[in-house]
């Protein structure tokens, strides 16, 4: 075991044990009806606090405590607000809490910060389904610029029908700094053979209990590189090309991530090879949920996407598929045949979130009603089920009923009607890819961490893709990112690809302006050395989960702008690299052998004809 997980696990483990009990520098939090706010908005964003059930109740264990749920409609959270603000910014919360038919992370403790009463951040921990009383343990130690006051709020942040307790709440003032180690731990996972067979493409096999990407060549690949960049105004095109490879080189990348610009680096590689040198594998990410009016997307009963730019498409409209392949075309007119084009990603951060709430755009609506056409006898049985009045199909159709609003059946067959959707949409993505690029790697929609309700229908993709960007609260991942990951592997049976991650830190200076602050502050770390030093141990805990093939950095240059501030790049906005982080990605990239820049699976000799 790595000595600095060690000495956290053995940190962790002391507080957790006494987690929940006032030690003498804690303060009890009051658990009465009196000190705490019930607090839930609907979909337009309107307090209301019927929308769950909130409870203040007696326990033969823990005495008086907080209940929350269920919790199926509305957003942003159900949850208690502490009346009275901490007194401290930075602290530790402590207490006990339990779950009841609750089979995710949707449990949550908050500390926010608010700005002349409006909300700014906040940091949360999520809670893991428990039976019994478990202690949770919050440290918040990251007060954005600008704030007046914090408050403290537990309950659930996902919709759920089941039930959260919270009880002996503390709260202590005071948090350990963050430390990172000066160099990572060393390398678990199991070492791969030395040789496959090659083959015409890259490809996925499992061997000695760990997955792997398989070059062309034959040897095992795990994919680590960032986004391939765009030029701006004003590069020379050549003097461009040759800065960008000399540091993705300097950076021991093997790998061109989803954002990657296909017209330039498709060029780029073609002369990689050409003169006999390794190219970069290079991954290409679509993104529909920001392809406005060539087809729907998913529409609520008021005619209103999920969200701007990560609306789930409508995969039954002719449209869809329309514009899908012919964008699928567009770009195999670049990629067709070179071994050096690894996968596509078929989608980026589609929200799957309440999809069975927005099944009525004009052709999914359709789908809806042959759905319970096909399911109940008539309408007079729909109606026993649903105990509704509907004089036919049609005028469900017509009337939109929100199944938020039901319980049992009604609700039961909308969400089974989802699952539909999802099934409709890896039809229409993977059919499409598969046919105009046959024998290329497909991966799933590059889904938010978290979002991965219906990850068991993306089994039929070769990998999942999961974007995490860590908490950094500790070195490497934390558990409840290591956990999350697992699951997900385990429920879909495949491979994950980390298609995005990053550290940012508060010395950039991009995180001053409390009017422009960027969600990605709760997650910063103190200064550059501190992200080199994590970058590193994020890299070899990625890779020491034998079922993760690859984890991609994003993105190349921070954003600086009067729209975003982000310490998110390998160079600065103007362009000047952060050498300590890249030569600790690229010592890290080293140790887990990732690099494979001899392995000639680009060679012009091996590249098939179409």
């Amino acid at each position: 075991m790595r000595t600095y997980v060690l000495i956290w696990t053995l940190i962790a483990s002391s507080v957790f044990l006494c987690a929940g009990c006032a030690g003498a520098d804690e303060k009890p939090i009051p658990i009465r009806a009196s000190a705490w706010t019930p607090v839930a908005f609907t979909e337009d964003g309107k307090f209301s606090d019927s929308l769950a059930d909130f409870r203040v109740t007696e326990d033969p264990e823990r005495g008086t405590i907080l209940s929350i749920g269920d919790w199926t409609e509305g957003r942003w959270g159900a949850r208690y607000d502490l009346r009275s603000p901490l007194d401290s910014w930075k602290g530790v919360v402590r207490g006990y809490y339990r779950t009841e038919n609750i089979a995710n992370n949707a449990a949550s403790v908050w500390v926010r910060y608010y700005r002349g009463g409006d909300y700014v951040y906040d940091e949360r921990t999520r809670l893991a389904p428990a039976a019994e009383w478990t202690p949770f343990e919050l440290v918040f130690r990251r007060p954005p610029p600008g704030i007046d006051e914090a408050r403290l709020a537990v309950g659930l942040g996902r919709h759920t029908e089941g039930t959260a307790y919270y009880a002996s709440i503390t709260i202590s003032e005071g948090v350990p700094p963050l430390q990172f180690p000066e160099h990572p731990g060393p390398i678990t996972r199991p070492a791969p053979p030395t040789s496959f067979q090659p083959g015409r493409y890259f490809r996925i096999e499992q061997a000695d209990g760990a997955w792997s990407l398989v070059s062309p060549a034959g040897k095992a690949f795990y994919s680590v590189g960032t986004d391939g960049i765009w030029y701006r105004e004003g590069d020379n095109p050549q003097a461009k090309d040759e800065h960008d490879a000399h540091w993705l080189r300097r950076l021991k990348a093997n790998s061109l991530a989803g954002w990657t610009e296909i017209s330039r680096w498709s060029r780029i590689n073609d002369s990689l090879v050409a003169a006999g040198e390794t190219p970069f594998a290079t991954f290409l990410s679509l993104e529909t949920g920001t392809w406005w009016g060539d087809f729907d997307h998913l529409w609520n009963a008021h005619g209103e996407p999920q969200s701007d730019r990560h609306a789930f498409p409508d995969p039954f409209d002719p449209a869809f598929e329309q514009a899908y392949r012919g964008r699928v075309r567009e770009i195999c007119t670049l990629v067709a045949g070179k071994p050096w084009y690894a996968a596509w990603f078929v989608d980026n951060e589609i929200s799957h979130r309440d999809i069975y709430r927005y099944p009525y755009s004009e052709h999914c609506s359709l789908a809806l009603r042959d759905f319970l056409q096909g399911k109940y006898d008539g309408i007079d049985a729909l109606n026993d089920a649903w105990h509704t009045e509907y004089g036919s199909l049609d005028q469900i159709i017509e009337d939109k009923p929100d199944p938020a609003q039901s319980e049992g059946r009604m609700r039961e067959d909308f969400e089974a009607f989802a699952r539909e959707i999802v099934k409709k949409y890896v039809d229409v993505t993977l059919s499409i890819i598969r046919h105009e690029d046959p024998g290329r790697l497909v991966f799933s929609p590059r889904l938010m961490f978290g979002d991965s309700a219906y990850v068991d229908l993306y089994a039929r993709y070769d990998a999942i893709a999961v974007n995490r960007y860590p908490s950094n609260n500790e070195p490497g991942l934390s558990q409840e990112t290591v956990a999350r990951l697992r699951e997900i592997h385990e429920r879909s049976g495949r491979p994950i690809i980390i298609g995005e991650w990053s550290v940012p830190a508060l010395d950039s200076g991009l995180y001053d302006d409390p009017d422009l602050l960027d969600w990605s502050f709760p997650q910063t770390v103190p200064t550059q050395t501190d992200r080199a030093r994590q970058a590193a141990c994020v890299t070899i805990d990625f890779y020491n989960l034998p079922f993760v093939i690859g984890a991609h950095w994003f993105i190349w240059y921070d954003f600086d702008s009067p729209e975003r501030r982000a310490n998110r790049g390998l160079f600065t906005a103007d362009g000047q690299p952060y050498v300590e982080l890249i030569d600790a990605l690229a010592r890290a990239h080293e140790q887990i052998g990732a690099p494979v820049l001899a392995d000639p699976y680009s060679a012009p000799s091996m590249a098939p004809t179409r």
